[in-house]
């Protein structure tokens, strides 16, 4: 869904899938990178989950006033919440739509 929001292309996008082919700079747990999104920043930064999740609405034109709400202070107590649940059950809304097994735990 994101990568479809990135029109300025300002993001490298890296499945699961190729990152554990590949070799990488940072070395993540196989577990957590299935539990939430992981992002790192230009600066190299690590991001996961929901801080991840408001950098990236951040990002794109078509959703910074939702990644602006999400850096209101207190706004993780609602957020960090909602992130976890979406992300139990993002294969509920996924099913049938990966035809590369991107989707699949």
């Amino acid at each position: 869904m994101f990568q479809k929001l990135d029109w300025l292309e300002k993001v490298e996008w890296i499945s699961l899938q190729e990152y554990e082919k590949g070799e990488h700079t940072h070395i993540f747990d196989k577990e957590s990178l299935r539990k939430e999104l992981h992002l790192i920043t230009p600066t190299g930064k690590v991001l996961k989950g929901y801080y991840a999740i408001r950098y990236l609405f951040l990002l794109f034109p078509a959703s910074c006033l939702i990644g602006l709400i999400g850096y209101i202070p207190l706004s993780p107590i609602i957020g960090k919440p909602i992130y976890k649940w979406v992300a139990k059950n993002r294969h509920r809304w996924t099913k049938g739509k990966c035809k590369d097994g991107s989707c699949s735990l």
